[in-house]
């Protein structure tokens, strides 16, 4: 796969989060479009179209997250054979980890995928550490990992504080 491919691939995945993100179902299994639910005239009607969209928003994520595990799985061959760099490889890692923590049915699961992104992203602050001390890195690419790491912290720390849900 060419590297332009793989980006694509990619962009593909990110584009259908950002599709079911503004869909009026939006991405939590309990949205519904209200047009269909005001236009039901028995509740049995809006729980089976409820149903219907949670089944159906199931059955997309699942599909995200096995795409994006194949991506992920070609990028490490990739890697290793230096066809892509570690920016791709890590790009579709954290999307592979993003998919699988929307498909968390609780708190504790989203903490557990949220502590493995950052572990994640500490990994890969210190490879642009260890490469740049090896000038092959710059330190604006030190920067731009280690405020990565932070962002994805700052994430983990205010789920924690938004307590159980």
């Amino acid at each position: 796969m060419s590297r332009t491919l793989i980006t694509g691939l990619v962009f593909s995945a990110v584009t259908i989060f950002a599709v079911l993100a503004i869909s009026p179902a939006g991405m939590h299994p309990g949205g519904f479009n209200v047009t269909q639910a005001a236009d039901a005239s028995e509740t049995g009607v809006v729980n089976e179209g409820r149903e219907n969209q949670e089944s159906e928003l199931q059955k997309l994520l699942f599909e995200r997250k096995k795409v994006l595990s194949r991506i992920v799985e070609s990028m490490k061959l990739f890697l290793e054979s230096g066809r892509v760099d570690f920016n791709e490889y890590r790009d579709a890692n954290i999307a592979l980890l993003r998919a699988e923590m929307d498909m968390c049915r609780n708190r504790e699961e989203r903490l557990e995928i949220m502590q493995k992104i950052i572990q994640f992203h500490s990994e890969y602050e210190t490879q642009v550490t260890r490469r740049a001390a090896e000038g092959r890195a710059t330190e604006m690419d030190v920067n731009k990992a280690k405020v990565t790491r932070l962002e994805a912290r700052i994430e983990l720390i205010r789920e924690k504080l938004k307590g159980p849900s």
